[in-house]
């Protein structure tokens, strides 16, 4: 019993449950208003017929009097024999005086007192009625002819008994559709919840390490496709983002275990036997360089990670891409005069971005740091400052004359760990772990921008930033 109730009131709680109630309440609504419309219909329609007739039998009964006035009597035999000629009807004609009040002539079946609610009234003709009778007046308007007025009306019970036998007809309908309103929002509500229960099915096989499987889509392009589409592509996005993160924790611990293993192999093979004060401070040199690799790349990597968790949190302020250039170009114009490469920068343009000046800094130091790096010497880097006026953005650009990237690696230079094959690397220069471009891409992403690169291999490297623009 108890586990019943609980069924119950899981199935009352349910999607399935409020569409039903939802369907029979609209199906009960529009039958109920329907069938009222339809009766309040009829009514009206036999009101107006009915009194169209009586105004024609009254223009009838006017033109009558014109015509025997003054003979009264032959005008009163000829009432008398049109309203036994519709007693059966339940008709009835009354001869009014011009005060509209005092009854000349009246026929059996008129009511005893004139009626005295004036239902509505024009210049031709006024409508009197009560619960009963109905009745249609018109004024004598012949000359010399005085203004009496006649009044035909009729009894209301033959339009109040159709009314009712439309009623006893609908009646029936109106309990069968009550009967069946809860069915047919049942199936209705079963037909509509069905896709989203196989949505639900397949969500349910789920998991974290088992993302391949997708939502089935229908093909009818309605909301339920429309969601499963959405999820699909959520999945696939979160699919891709576990696939980046497992390849980061992988790169990540064998960048972190290579100069681990250098410096454990290095101090083992030391003490092994008694070395020199000259081994010993080798031993040392070398552990210490392992060491800083190891710190830059911590250190990267958590600059990384902070990137990204405080990317919708970082205060956007307006800065000076000129300035920024400048104080960039000024540091690096040693190293580039070492390399033998030349860096150029047209300081005539400045613009106002909005971002954060030191991680701005800091992109635009990565990039010429890498230009000069794979820069051939008799070379040249150069910085560019340009407006994008249809989309409203700054934008930085870093060219070098280098020595390029393979097109089959241009689409991943901004993945985590990716390095090109190690033929780009100048003789010497220090090694990288493939993290300053993620860098760079996630500080701009953060700062509401973004940035491409196109190269040409043995042609060189343009990497573009482009920036929204600081209102005035």
């Amino acid at each position: 019993m108890n586990a019943s109730w609980h069924r119950f009131v899981d199935f009352t709680r349910s999607l399935r449950f409020r569409l039903t109630v939802w369907n029979t309440l609209v199906v009960l609504v529009t039958v109920v208003v329907a069938l009222v419309a339809v009766r309040e219909g009829l009514r009206y329609y036999l009101l107006v017929e009915t009194d169209a007739v009586l105004d024609d039998e009254v223009k009838e009964i006017v033109l009558m009097l014109e015509n025997f006035y003054p003979d009264r009597d032959q005008f009163i035999q000829a009432l008398e024999r049109k309203d036994e000629a519709h007693l059966d009807r339940g008709w009835h004609i009354r001869w009014l005086d011009e005060d509209g009040q005092t009854t000349i002539w009246s026929s059996t079946l008129a009511p005893k007192k004139p009626l005295s609610t004036l239902l509505s009234s024009t210049k031709v003709h006024n409508v009197w009625g009560s619960d009963v009778h109905r009745s249609i007046e018109r004024e004598i308007e012949k000359p010399g002819v005085p203004n009496y007025k006649i009044r035909v009306g009729t009894l209301m019970k033959f339009i109040d008994e159709d009314v009712d036998r439309l009623t006893r007809i609908l009646a029936p309908v109106g309990l069968l559709i009550l009967l069946l309103a809860p069915l047919g929002g049942l199936l209705l509500a079963k037909q509509a919840i069905e896709p989203l229960q196989r949505l639900i099915k397949t969500t349910d096989r789920l998991r974290p390490s088992h993302l391949d499987e997708r939502l089935e889509l229908r093909g009818v392009g309605d909301e339920l496709d429309q969601l499963a589409g959405k999820i699909n592509t959520f999945l696939d996005q979160i699919a891709d983002h576990l696939r980046k993160n497992r390849e980061f924790v992988a790169n990540a611990a064998h960048d972190l275990r290579s100069p681990l293993a250098a410096i454990q192999s290095s101090v083992e093979v030391t003490l092994e036997k008694p070395r020199s004060v000259n081994e010993y401070e080798e031993l040392l040199y070398q552990i210490n360089d392992e060491v800083h690799h190891l710190g830059q790349l911590v250190n990267q990597l958590l600059q990384l990670a902070e990137t990204e968790a405080t990317e919708a949190e970082i205060p956007l302020e307006p800065v000076e891409l000129k300035e920024i250039v400048t104080k960039t170009i000024e540091m690096f114009e040693p190293v580039a005069e070492e390399s033998g490469v030349r860096l150029l920068f047209d300081p005539a343009k400045d613009i106002v971005v909005l971002g954060q000046p030191r991680q701005l800094r800091q992109v635009l130091t990565n990039l010429v740091d890498n230009a000069i790096k794979f820069t051939e010497k008799g070379g040249s880097v150069s910085v560019g400052l340009d407006f994008d006026s249809k989309h409203g953005n700054g934008i930085l650009t870093v060219s070098d004359t280098g020595i390029g990237i393979p097109p089959e690696a241009v689409d991943r230079v901004f993945d985590r760990f990716y390095q090109v094959e190690k033929s780009r690397q100048r003789f010497g220069a220090k090694r990288g772990n493939g993290l300053g471009l993620s860098i760079c891409q996630s500080i701009v992403h953060s700062n509401g921008g973004t940035i491409s690169v196109a190269s040409q291999l043995g042609k060189g490297t343009t990497f573009t930033v482009s920036l929204p623009l600081a209102n005035d």
